[in-house]
């Protein structure tokens, strides 16, 4: 149902899905800045890909439908975000951002550390709908005001920006972590996880 190519979206160079050597070059740039290693320096995407999923680094993967970009995937050591596209007049858009966190900073402890989240999980953090001008966050340490979202309204011909705090049962809101590299199929069908979001804010 799926191809998949290791290119990331650039709205600085026409709205495309740059090619898998120039998603490639950036990857590493900004991991390494200007000094690459030496066992780096021919890598293939591919290869990137699989060495940065296995070690907690950078990579990006473009999934197609029907031979057009549906959703790119960019995996960091902290988060998974899933960036939706459509056409618009032809003009390759992004249209949604979801985020699912892959732990939490513990600002308790010293230095602050990044932890992972217990046995595997991810957590639907953040959805972004670009189209309606929404933002909906979700917040799994806290069992108060745990849901946040922001968005513009139109009421009596004019826009309103809207800010709302609510609680919500987010258990719904846990998935397994993917198990390779490629392993996000089970994700990226954005209609079933909206099953998952809270139908009524409490506020």
């Amino acid at each position: 149902m799926y191809t998949t190519k290791f290119g990331d979206f650039n709205s600085l160079k026409g709205n495309i899905i740059m090619d898998e050597e120039t998603t490639l070059k950036v990857l590493l740039s900004n991991e390494f800045d200007q000094n690459v290693p030496k066992e780096f320096q021919n890598i293939t995407p591919d290869k990137w890909a699989r060495y940065a999923f296995e070690n907690n680094k950078e990579y990006i993967v473009t999934y197609y439908k029907a031979g057009n970009p549906y959703v790119t995937v960019s995996n960091t050591m902290v988060s998974i975000r899933f960036s939706y596209y459509e056409y618009r007049d032809r003009v390759l858009k992004e249209y949604m951002h979801i985020w699912f966190k892959k732990g939490y900073i513990d600002k308790t402890l010293k230095n602050a550390p990044f932890l992972p989240f217990n046995d595997g999980k991810i957590f639907l953090g953040q959805i972004k709908n670009k189209s309606l001008s929404s933002t909906l966050i979700f917040y799994p340490q806290k069992k108060e005001n745990n849901v946040f979202l922001e968005e513009f309204i139109e009421e009596d011909g004019k826009t309103q920006f809207i800010e709302q705090y609510g609680t919500a049962d987010l258990s719904k809101n846990w998935f397994d972590a993917p198990k390779h590299y490629l392993d996000y199929e089970y994700l990226l069908d954005y209609q079933k996880l909206f099953e998952y979001r809270p139908k009524d804010l409490k506020t």
